[in-house]
């Protein structure tokens, strides 16, 4: 009963009130569209850089007195580790025939360098999962009396791990920001509601009608503003990543990111259309609450 009188009370004062009511699911939009262009981008950039970061690369080089068996053996361990993704032994003149590519220079032109000038490097790529234990690698090989060192980019991963920090930490004061707004518009807009059928609300009151038959109605209005700023909100986000997608599309140095670029999977956008609903009935019911105890007698 309650289900049933709250449904079709609620659809006839949004729309008997239709500009009020616009103007909250429009105000309710802006603040979804907001939060969830914040996430979308965080999102991105989380996806990018697991693939930038996919493979963390580490030089092992060695000792130039080791031997070829020695090298062999150095390098199935590498292989082995758990840390490790792929390795692959740099002989001196693949590393000349590197240098000379990188130079833009003739491989003949570096031939009068004797091989004992560079030494044998093993490049290893390490799984993006153990990125943060880099250090741990490179320690244990490190102390080994065939390496002479060890490098990575371990200053790169602190400053990206320090650029993440800052990131999620500024998405979450956005998001905080954002929801109390969210909160406060459908608080606001169930106030509203409440005062303009005050005296529905009165009579209902005398003929015995439960606090609870009355708030259904307006949790229900809540509901609905809620799901109509989800829907709206949601078109937005997803047209101005189309747009987005498709402007850097049009450059070859930005097409890869357009064409990587991902978009909310659906168990998300469902887990934040329920969150949505939840977070507006919930105002609903607050709001509801406190000018129910400030109309009693």
């Amino acid at each position: 009963m309650n289900i049933r009188y709250g449904f079709s009370r609620a659809v006839r004062s949004l729309l008997t009130n239709w500009v009020v009511s616009l103007n909250n699911v429009l105000i309710l939009t802006a603040c979804l569209s907001v939060l969830g262009m914040v996430i979308l981008v965080y999102a991105n950039i989380i996806h990018f850089s697991q693939i930038w970061l996919a493979n963390t690369n580490v030089s092992i080089f060695l000792k130039p007195q080791i031997s070829a068996e020695d090298r062999t053996v150095l390098l199935e361990e590498v292989r082995k580790h758990r840390f490790v993704r792929s390795a692959v032994l740099i002989t001196p003149d693949k590393a000349l025939e590197e240098l000379a590519e990188k130079l833009g220079a003739e491989h003949s032109l570096l031939s009068g360098y004797k091989d004992d000038v560079l030494p044998y490097v093993i490049d290893l790529e390490v799984f993006y999962e153990y990125r943060e234990k880099v250090g741990e690698l490179a320690a244990a090989f490190s102390a080994r009396d065939t390496v002479s060192e060890v490098v990575y980019a371990e200053r790169m991963l602190d400053q990206v791990k320090t650029f993440f920090r800052i990131v999620q930490g500024m998405g979450w004061f956005f998001i905080a920001l954002i929801l109390v707004s969210y909160y406060l518009v459908i608080s606001h807009a169930t106030r509203l509601s409440l005062h303009s059928r005050r005296e529905e609300i009165e009579i209902l009151n005398l003929v015995g009608a439960t606090r609870g038959f009355i708030r259904s109605s307006f949790v229900v209005e809540g509901i609905l503003v809620s799901l109509s700023g989800f829907l709206l909100a949601l078109g937005v986000i997803w047209l101005c990543n189309l747009l987005l997608v498709q402007g850097l599309s049009q450059d070859e140095l930005t097409a890869p990111v357009g064409a990587g670029a991902v978009f909310f999977p659906l168990a998300h956008l469902g887990s934040a259309l329920g969150g949505a609903l939840v977070l507006g009935g919930f105002s609903s019911f607050l709001s509801v609450n406190r000018v129910l105890r400030e109309l009693e007698p």
